[in-house]
């Protein structure tokens, strides 16, 4: 149950914030009927699509669909690629998934906390009309706020997420029920016989702007999934069904029935979601939202530097400074350069849209498109993981994609209205991840042609005689992601040998692998082979949701007789100095991003926090 009010919190957050602007959207929809049809059909309409997508997608089967407890993109692929047999091609298609997800993810997580507060603070404007223009400022204010206590970290915030969140969906369910109560006919909208008539009256491109606006009220629910690790499967259930379900539902029939009583069935002037609330509580109803919005924000902030941290142990992105905030908990990071970046891109978009109904016309895409990338390889593991029968994949995939494609075609309707703007963002994180990705095998092929592996390597010393040894212990860093299976001798320890014939004694050679679980069992996280004269190839392996440490490194060679303190040790690495010379190996728009990334990683002395006075970093001049 306590981990049950905590997805209530961080879960939930999200998703819960919508009905603040998911009906008031679909009304501004244009050839509404001007009768209650629009409205029931409305609130059928967002009553199923949270059926279908929440209970029965995610939560009866893309959840299902874990890795090791973990969820998200990174999870689900990395298990493919543990456990199903693909060729290249396959590797390479879900390469392109997992880029397109974090690049729509990140775009997303820019929308989320400009949205949710904007359409929090305009309910100001239900008691006074000159409140609007305080709604900027205000905004801006607490997104600033929000963004410079990352920084200090959230502990001790998450633990009133549960139950703020739990008070904000308890008054979610009251509102609604009282108005429900004076227009109890607002029920039969649960018939979804009311959503197909008002399609049925409706032309194509109005049916994919209403679905457009229909999607918000789901917005949010890729966090089912990918915060699947933090609470498990059936907390995320009970929490669901027992309380945020049905909150929301009472919450979008109130509003319908205040639509139906009042007898408003155009685009309402004062959000349907504000004008509920009882005279006097609009404030205090404000303050709450507020709360629940800065939730619901938070939990896509920390959800983004959750993702930043897997994608770099994967090798999506360059080694960026992370601070862990929390001793205790393993989830509580803070990415500065990403927490930056979204905090300028946040306010940016808030000052150049001005309301939330300007955002919401562009937030549906991100989510759409990430609903689509997310079913597209949840039935790669039915196929080639779980080998359902082609039958049981079908029935899925009819039901499953046809529903994605038709809100990704409502969302991608409404870019040529300007809305093409995260598109765009979505398409630059994407363009920058595949540089990293496209440079890096390029320099680990150039690398390949001019390094030996660590067996080899060590067989040639046992020729030399003019070989001399320090007593002192180095240890070696392969800093390119090269494959597990392949143990490449550094080119730091090739140069020492080449040029001053000299070897630590003994040369400890080391390849960090990020394994495709999110953690791995103290027993298993080092591998070690030993080769003639003393040097010893070592594979240092972590968990995608975890981080290297060098501690269990230093622990065995203690317990093998390598050093007898940890102060004895030398730590060597290399590092590339890019330059862009007269010919090029990679074209342009590969090359620049790639040196820009390039400097955004981290020395290998920073990311692991090795010694700074014991550590030697080598620069290789090369050429792209």
């Amino acid at each position: 149950m306590a981990l049950a009010l905590g997805a209530i919190g961080v879960v939930f957050g999200d998703i819960g914030t919508s009905p603040m602007y998911a009906i008031a959207e679909s009304l501004h929809t244009p050839g509404l009927p001007a009768d209650q049809v629009a409205v029931l059909g409305i609130i059928s309409l967002i009553i199923w699509t949270l059926f279908l997508i929440v209970s029965i997608k995610y939560l009866l089967f893309v959840t299902a669909a874990d890795n090791e407890g973990e969820g998200g993109i990174f999870a689900i692929v990395a298990l493919l690629r543990r456990r199903a047999t693909t060729g290249p091609r396959f590797q390479l298609g879900l390469t392109v998934i997992a880029l397109a997800s974090v690049g729509l993810l990140f775009a997303d997580s820019l929308i989320t906390p400009p949205l949710s507060i904007m359409a929090a603070l305009e309910g100001l404007e239900s008691v006074s009309p000159g409140a609007k223009e305080w709604v900027i400022p205000g905004t801006l204010v607490i997104m600033l706020a929000l963004f410079l206590a990352q920084r200090f970290g959230t502990a001790f915030l998450g633990r009133l997420f549960g139950p703020i969140m739990l008070v904000w969906f308890l008054t979610l369910a009251g509102l609604g029920l009282v108005q429900v109560m004076q227009a109890p006919e607002i029920l039969t909208a649960l018939n979804p016989i009311h959503a197909l008539r008002l399609i049925g009256l409706l032309n194509a491109t109005q049916i994919l702007t209403l679905m457009g606006s229909v999607l918000l009220a789901v917005t949010g629910a890729e966090a089912i999934y990918a915060d699947m690790g933090h609470f498990g499967r059936r907390p995320i259930v009970l929490s669901w069904y027992f309380v945020a379900l049905n909150a929301l539902l009472l919450s979008y029939l109130g509003q319908g029935a205040w639509l139906l009583h009042t007898q408003s069935f155009g685009p309402a002037e004062v959000s349907p979601f504000f004008s509920i609330v009882p005279k006097g509580w609009e404030v205090p109803m404000v303050v709450l939202a507020a709360a629940a919005s800065v939730i619901a924000s938070q939990a896509v902030i920390s959800g983004l530097f959750s993702l930043t941290r897997q994608a770099i142990q994967l090798g999506y992105l360059p080694r960026l400074r992370i601070v862990q905030t929390s001793g205790s908990e393993r989830g509580q990071i803070y990415v500065p350069l990403v927490n930056t970046v979204l905090a300028v891109g946040c306010m940016a978009l808030a000052v150049f849209f001005e309301s939330s109904s300007a955002l919401a016309g562009m937030y549906g895409f991100a989510v759409a498109g990430t609903m689509l990338l997310t079913t597209l390889t949840f039935t790669f593991v039915v196929t080639k993981v779980w080998r359902w029968s082609a039958w049981k994949v079908l029935i899925f995939s009819l039901f499953a994609l046809p529903l994605d494609l038709i809100f990704l075609m409502a969302t991608v309707g409404k870019l040529q209205d300007g809305h093409y703007l995260i598109a765009l963002v979505a398409g630059l994180v994407v363009w920058l991840l595949a540089s990293w990705l496209i440079g890096n095998r390029r320099l680990m092929d150039r690398a390949e042609r001019l390094d030996m592996p660590v067996a080899l390597f060590a067989e040639s010393l046992l020729e030399r005689t003019d070989l001399s040894r320090w007593p002192r212990a180095g240890v070696y860093f392969q800093h390119l992601p090269f494959p597990s299976d392949q143990s490449i001798a550094p080119h730091m320890l090739l140069r020492e040998v080449q040029l001053s014939s000299t070897l630590a004694s003994p040369a400890v050679v080391v390849t960090l692998c990020a394994a495709d679980t999110p953690m791995v069992p103290a027993s298993e996280r080092l591998s070690v082979e030993c080769h003639e004269p003393g040097i010893h190839s070592v594979m240092l392996k972590a968990g995608f949701a975890e981080r290297f440490s060098v501690e269990p490194l230093i622990e065995h060679g203690l317990q093998a007789g390598w050093w007898t303190d940890r102060d004895q040790i030398a730590w060597f690495s290399s590092r590339e100095l890019l330059r862009s010379g007269r010919r090029h190996a990679m074209p342009f728009f590969i090359r620049w991003p790639f040196m820009l990334m390039h400097r955004l990683d981290q020395p290998m002395a920073d990311s692991l926090m090795l010694p700074t006075d014991r550590y030697v970093e080598v620069a290789i001049i090369t050429d792209i």
